[in-house]
Order: C-alpha cells, then structure tokens, then sequence
C-alpha cells in the first residue's frame, strides 16, 4: 500500500507473518478483498466502511477484516495504518474479542482505538528497524490479552507454514491434506473455518508477498511475476488491487512516497515440486530496502 509523496515518507514493513503499512497522508483506497486479515487504525480521523449489499456506511477509527472478505472503503478523512494479520497465530480471534462486530462478521470500534492510534504513530514516527518493529506489534496487538489465547489449530498452522515456504509451488490441496493426516474436503473446511479464506488464495497472499520483495530486490516485474508463481501481468495486477485497495500501476508511479523495510533474508527464487522456498521465514533479522519504488 503507497502513499502520496509528502515531506516524510510512509512506512511498510514487508513481511509475511504480519505486513505493516504506516500512513502520513490521506491515500484513498478502494473496495477490498484480501487473502488475509487486517486490522485497520486510523492514525488521524475516522474511516467509513461498507459492506456487500448494505447501503448504510459505519464510521471507525479501527476496522478489523476477515480474510476472504468484500468490503468497500472510504477513508477521505483519515490517514491509516494497516496491519495483515500472521495466520498462523490467534491474531485475529484475539482482536475480533475487543471490538464490535457487523452481521458480515466485520469488527470495529476496538475497545484500545486510541492506545492502538498513539503506538502506530509513534512506531511511524521512530521507524525502528525491523526486528524491533515486528516486536513492538506483538506488544501493541497483544497489549492486555485475556489467559488463555485463542488457539489455532496445530494442522493449520502447519499448512499456513508450507503454504509461506512454498507458495510459489501449486502444490494440492490433497498433497497439503496428507501432510496432516485431513481429507482435502476436510482441510478445505478446517483452513476456511480458522484462517476465514479458501487455502488457494490465501496462497496468493504469500506470492504477493514474494513479488513485492523480488522487486525490492531489484527483480524486473516481468520476472518477479513468474517467480513469485503468479501466471501472468494481469493475475498480479487483480490480487495486488484487491490485496492493498490500490491499482499496481498506481504503486509504481512517481507519486509513491515509502520507505520499506525488510528482514535480511535470500529473496524468493524459482521452485521445483520437490524443494522448499528459500523465502520462508523472515524470522527477527533486520534488513532495510532503501530507494525502491514499489508496491
């Protein structure tokens, strides 16, 4: 997610547990439709959002949306931060416990809207590098979370894994159900009932992931596509808009003002069906990309 060029930049943290994007300026995004969690705070004013079919629109400071959901976005009078969620921890059952929910399973008004406001915009504010900032999120989500956490299934978890190690890879449903002992039907039911979202394209959410680090990398767009498994300029450019709420050639233009950054880790490089990914975990390393232009 870019933002307008302004007197400092705006902040992503590239990751592929939890992506951390931290706004200055009032960026309009669109309608949404993620292969991952977020949790939307606005650093400055509030947000409207609407759900599919209803005519009436909320207004928040925070938003909290499942994966897999459609939700339409007005943030004309905010400056937003934007946390996707790690999959394979309670991220999510956790927050959604703070916060009001709508009859599409959407949640808002978390009840820690301001703290959540005041530690995003300081963490903008400092930009600390990246260990330390993947850190400081844990704290800030977790920040008085009720013993015991919400569990996450060990088979899903094991599946959101290989899904982040090789996602590059159309590696089966059935193959990744055998792997924990599931049917594919299901792992089909267990993945949506837990992560909110078909297995396949919360897949697509670690290719673009993949692809954004590729281009960090100094990959040229036509090969970061193929290697971050993507079948062609268009299949990205769909994901990427749905993903961020943003047009791929809007990111890529002059106008994108952010500073990213990154774990240092081997970027992603093409798979065979019988090796893992080299852009696995991100882990607590600190790395930056500097001077790239980039979604």
């Amino acid at each position: 997610m870019p933002a307008e060029r302004n007197s400092s930049p705006a902040l992503v943290y590239v990751c592929n547990r939890r992506y951390l994007y931290l706004g200055r300026s009032r960026l309009l995004i669109r309608d949404l439709h993620s292969g991952a969690a977020a949790l939307l705070v606005c650093l400055e004013g509030e947000v409207k959002f609407r759900a599919p079919g209803h005519e009436q629109w909320l207004s928040s400071a925070s938003v909290l949306i499942p994966a897999g959901s459609r939700i339409a976005i007005d943030n004309r009078d905010a400056v937003l931060a934007s946390c996707y969620l790690d999959a394979g921890r309670p991220d999510f059952a956790l927050l959604r416990r703070q916060m009001a929910a709508t009859c599409q399973g959407i949640h808002y008004h978390h009840r820690q809207g301001d703290y959540l406001a005041q530690e995003l915009t300081q963490l903008r504010d400092e930009a600390p590098d990246f260990a330390e900032a993947q850190q400081r999120v844990e704290q800030i989500l977790y920040r008085g979370a009720c013993l015991p956490l919400p569990e996450v299934d060990p088979r899903v978890t094991h599946v959101v894994e290989r899904l982040r190690t090789s996602a590059a890879l159309n590696t089966s449903v059935g193959a990744l159900a055998a792997e924990v002992g599931l049917s594919e039907s299901g792992l089909i039911k267990l993945f949506a009932l837990q992560v909110g979202v078909p297995l396949r394209r919360h897949r697509l959410w670690y290719r673009l992931i993949d692809f954004v680090r590729l281009t960090l990398a100094g990959t040229p767009s036509h090969e970061a596509i193929k290697v971050a498994g993507f079948s062609d300029a268009a299949h990205l450019s769909r994901c990427y808009s749905g993903f961020f709420g943003v047009n791929h050639s809007y990111a890529f233009s002059p106008r994108t003002h952010v500073r990213y950054l990154v774990p240092e880790e081997t970027v992603p490089r093409p798979l065979s069906a019988g090796r893992a990914s080299l852009a696995a975990d991100p882990g607590l390393r600190a790395g930056e990309a500097g001077g790239a232009r980039c979604p």
